[in-house]
């Protein structure tokens, strides 16, 4: 995309939309990536080492709650214990390396979000690239001696009037493939309503799913919570509760002095 004439025959008013689709998409891409990072994805507080947590009466054999006793808790259901982590995550979907977290309760909607917006870059690129390909053709067509123009011409025509696009365009193609088999597994668990965790475990094979609601309520739900609903709130402490950084804003502390010091008289 580096002048008009060579992307749209020289209409600047295409060439500026699509530079400035392209910038819209690469930005939600990056800032829904990191959104889905940072997002604490739904870490469930610990209990003192001491705690000696226990199952209600009649659910010892329920497989929604179970005990942990790396965290000493009483997991909900839909809940796990990540190994990557070393913590408990509630609606635990799975733990992602290459954003370095859980994918769980409080940071899908971000990755979900994340994975469509990036689907929808490679198909732009891809878009574009054939845009490119199509006029560096009909350049080679127009050239001197182009008429019916030979296969090999035009390939070298594009090799040395779009090598960018076509890196660009190998790029897309390389990841196409990985990350909309990821989206069709994710709009898949969707309209049955299960998590990344219990679809790879086999959880409702032989039980019931009490969370399948029938595949249109089950998308309605999912596309609810993804586009319409809150991040719901973090069970863990605030590092600056707004008490503690009021205190300490007025007594004139840094970030040392984060909570109040409790004095006797």
């Amino acid at each position: 995309m580096s002048d008009a004439e060579s992307l749209c025959g020289g209409d600047d008013r295409l060439f500026l939309f699509l530079r400035t689709t392209l910038a819209a998409i690469w930005l939600a891409c990056v800032g829904l990536l990191w959104r889905a990072a940072l997002t604490e994805p739904g870490v469930l507080p610990r209990n003192p080492p001491d705690a000696k947590p226990s199952l209600p009466p009649g659910c010892e054999d329920g497989p929604d709650l179970k005990i942990c006793h790396t965290c000493n808790l009483v997991r909900p259901a839909r809940s796990k214990h990540c190994g990557s982590c070393n913590n408990c995550v509630e609606l635990f979907d799975h733990h992602c390396p290459w954003l370095g977290t859980c994918v769980a309760k409080r940071n899908y909607a971000y990755f979900s979000l994340f994975l469509k917006a990036e689907v929808l870059l490679i198909a732009f690129v891809a878009g574009v690239t054939a845009l490119r390909f199509a006029g560096a053709y009909g350049r080679a067509a127009r050239a001197p001696g182009g008429d019916g123009a030979a296969p090999r011409d035009v390939l070298g025509a594009l090799v040395q009037d779009a090598t960018w696009p076509l890196g660009a365009a190998a790029v897309a193609l390389g990841l196409a493939f990985p990350v909309v088999s990821l989206l069709a597994f994710h709009l898949r668990l969707a309209a049955i309503a299960q998590t990344t965790n219990e679809s790879v475990r086999g959880v409702y094979r032989t039980a019931l799913n009490v969370n399948d609601l029938g595949c249109r309520r089950n998308c309605a739900s999912a596309a609810r919570s993804v586009y319409c609903d809150k991040t719901p709130p973090s069970r863990l402490a605030a590092l600056f509760p707004r008490d503690a950084r009021g205190a300490r804003d007025a007594a004139g502390g840094g970030y040392g002095a984060v909570c109040p010091v409790a004095t006797t008289p």
